[in-house]
């Protein structure tokens, strides 16, 4: 692998995505280095991790490659806005809130965004958590997994003995592709 100094980061999860960015555009690239414990959500990245190139050959089109990732905004999945509303349909429908401006009961959707009566703005979700609370929204999202179940997740999981990555089922290390 030839090293590239530009191309060192203190996230590992920047350098993967510069690394996925480079292998989606025919550049063979892998991470190394860094503090093996920084996928861990609540331990500090102390990086560096390196983006290496498989050959020098590609060092040109990887820094012109760099230069757009950097400059680029990164693209998120179109499903996360989706996912990032809540699922007001699993409250009861009493907690249905009225408009603001003709008092009609809104439908529970977090996707509506004009009172269907009036066409006034309306955000239901905010409306909600204004008459009941944020509390009353803690149903209507999918939990997540707590500080502890991350923490068996990582720590059972095997690591690279090169670069300290997660190891897949077939041997190979997610980040820099290494076999046991």
């Amino acid at each position: 692998m030839a090293r590239c100094p530009p191309f060192r980061f203190r996230s590992p999860m920047q350098a993967v995505a510069l690394r996925d960015y480079l292998v989606q555009n025919g550049v063979p690239a892998q991470v190394v280095g860094g503090n093996t414990d920084a996928w861990v959500p609540w331990v500090r990245s102390s990086g560096p991790y390196e983006v290496v190139l498989a050959s020098q050959a590609d060092l040109k089109l990887a820094a012109y490659l760099y230069e757009q990732f950097m400059s680029e905004p990164a693209e998120l999945d179109g499903e996360l806005d989706d996912q990032a509303l809540p699922d007001l349909g699993k409250l009861d429908p009493s907690m249905a809130p009225p408009c603001p401006a003709c008092g009609e009961s809104l439908p529970l959707d977090a996707s509506v965004t004009q009172c269907p009566d009036c066409e006034a703005r309306v955000d239901v979700a905010e409306l909600i958590v204004e008459l009941h609370g944020p509390e009353a929204l803690a149903s209507c999202y999918e939990s997540s997994p707590s500080t502890e179940e991350l923490f068996e997740m990582q720590s059972g999981s095997t690591k690279c003995g090169a670069c300290g990555g997660p190891m897949q089922e077939s041997g190979a290390c997610t980040w820099c592709g290494r076999r046991r």
